[in-house]
């Protein structure tokens, strides 16, 4: 796992917090949390957990934990709430917003601190101080409880693992990609971890990607892509809308990790 750039301000009220997972062959996979600073912090994920001390560490540079008021968990996988338990203790005035389902499935890790949890759902708003946020179903995702989030002082869009992809090389912001590779590394990204995407019904799958456009985000801001511009928000929507007649992306083969374990030994 590599860290960089953990401290990067990419609004007067956005700060995020990256690390990212090497993946052979096709680069890196960003992994991004969300501080959210304003009257009322919020913290948009909680990064990986085996790196969970390096995410502490990166927050604490930039707020001290017991300052936040939510913490938002878009979805209770392992690359979203590394550092949970971490800050529920740190952090004791701030609510855990999850949903009915993250709920029980964070129960597998971990169990929820119920007094301090404030339920919110799809096409539910959530009143943050000097903010409200709006919380939607995101275009594509692997885990049925997940949540993109639409702040409306910034008007930045949280897409979770919408948008995600395995680029080439890490940079925090779309522009200083080579964009026909990070666009091809979404489509591969996003068609192996929301595999239904094939199978969807392509007009409604459309209307979820033409809801998100109609909010005008100033900044898509992925789990896993670098920030995206309001300007470059049609770019990223337009190459999203090919993915369910590309079809699904065929697993690798057992032969395949063979090969690969044994260029990485050779590399070693």
């Amino acid at each position: 796992m590599t860290a960089i750039n953990t401290t990067l301000r990419l609004h007067d009220d956005i700060t995020l917090i990256q690390q990212a997972e090497p993946v052979p062959g096709k680069g890196f996979l960003p992994v991004h949390s969300y501080l959210i600073s304003g009257a009322q912090p919020v913290l948009i994920d909680t990064g990986v957990i085996r790196e969970k001390d390096a995410f502490m560490a990166a927050l604490e540079s930039v707020i001290d934990p017991a300052d936040l008021a939510w913490i938002i968990l878009t979805h209770p996988d392992s690359d979203h709430v590394g550092a949970l338990p971490e800050l529920l203790e740190r952090a004791p005035n701030a609510r855990l917003v999850l949903n009915w389902i993250s709920t029980g499935k964070l129960s597998a890790m971990m169990p929820p601190p119920m007094p301090r949890v404030t339920w919110v759902n799809h096409d539910e708003s959530l009143a943050a101080g000097d903010r409200v946020l709006h919380f939607v179903r995101p275009p594509m995702y692997d885990c049925p409880s997940t949540v993109a989030v639409f702040d409306s002082k910034t008007r930045t869009l949280f897409s979770s693992d919408a948008f995600g992809a395995f680029v080439p090389v890490l940079t925090t912001h779309f522009a200083d990609q080579v964009a026909e590779f990070a666009l091809e590394g979404m489509s591969t990204f996003c068609r192996a971890n929301s595999p239904w995407i094939s199978e969807t019904q392509p007009d409604r799958y459309l209307a979820t990607l033409k809801s998100l456009d109609s909010l005008e985000p100033s900044w898509v801001l992925s789990g896993h892509f670098p920030a995206v511009s309001r300007r470059e928000a049609k770019t990223l929507f337009a190459r999203a809308a090919r993915l369910p007649e590309e079809g699904r992306v065929p697993a690798p083969t057992h032969q395949a990790l063979t090969a690969m374990l044994a260029s990485l030994a050779r590399a070693a």
